[in-house]
C-alpha cells in the first residue's frame, strides 16, 4: 500500500473509532495508534464513552504506549526497579500500610487487566522476589503485587478506568 492509501486509511479508522466512541469528530491519530497498542487505554475508553467528562480526559491524555501484554520487561529494567523502590522504603523506615489498605489494593490488583503470571524466562528472578506461577506481577510495571501493594511508598501505575486522577488502587495517579 502507498502512503497515501496509508494515511487514508489510518484516517477511515479515526473516524470509525470516533463513531464507536460517539463522537462528531475523528479521533486524534495518537488516540487510535495508543488504543490500538494498549488494551486497556481501549477498554477504558468504550467504558466511559456516554460519560463525556472522562471520555474528553481520556481522549486528551492517552497514556505513554506500554509495552505489550505478556512481554517481558527487562531483567535489568526489574531489578533497577527493584533497587529504587527498596531505597525509596528504607527512607521511610521499612513502613507499610494498614491492613484495610492492603486489602483495598489487592483487592484492585486482582480484578486489574495487567495482572499476570510471571513469565518462565524470568522465574530465578521472580521466584527471589517472592512471586510463584499464579497471577501475581502486575504487566504494567513488573512489580510482584503483594509486595508492592504493602508498601506505603510504592503506587499503581495504571490509571482508574472511571476516575481520571486516581489509580487502579483509588489514590492519586503519580507517574513513576
Amino acid at each position: 500500500m502507498n502512503e497515501n492509501a496509508n494515511e487514508r486509511k489510518l484516517q477511515e479508522q479515526c473516524i470509525e473509532m470516533a463513531a464507536i466512541l460517539g463522537l462528531d469528530e475523528p479521533v486524534p491519530e495518537r488516540t487510535l495508534r495508543t488504543a490500538l497498542a494498549d488494551p486497556n487505554y481501549a477498554h477504558n475508553l468504550l467504558v466511559v464513552r456516554n460519560e463525556t467528562e472522562y471520555l474528553t480526559y481520556l481522549l486528551d491524555h492517552p497514556p505513554p504506549v506500554a509495552e505489550k501484554e505478556g512481554s517481558d520487561i527487562p531483567a535489568a529494567t526489574l531489578v533497577k526497579r527493584a533497587a529504587r523502590s527498596l531505597l525509596k522504603w528504607a527512607g521511610t523506615g521499612f513502613s507499610t500500610v494498614s491492613n484495610e489498605t492492603y486489602e483495598r489494593r489487592i483487592n484492585a490488583c486482582n480484578v486489574c487487566p495487567n495482572l499476570r503470571v510471571p513469565s518462565s524466562n524470568q522465574n530465578a528472578l521472580y521466584s527471589i522476589a517472592g512471586a510463584m506461577n499464579n497471577k501475581s506481577v502486575c504487566g504494567k510495571c513488573g512489580c510482584v503485587v503483594k509486595v508492592k501493594a504493602r508498601r506505603g511508598t510504592d503506587t499503581c501505575p495504571d490509571l482508574h478506568p472511571f476516575k481520571t486522577d486516581l489509580n487502579r488502587w483509588e489514590e492519586q495517579y503519580l507517574t513513576e
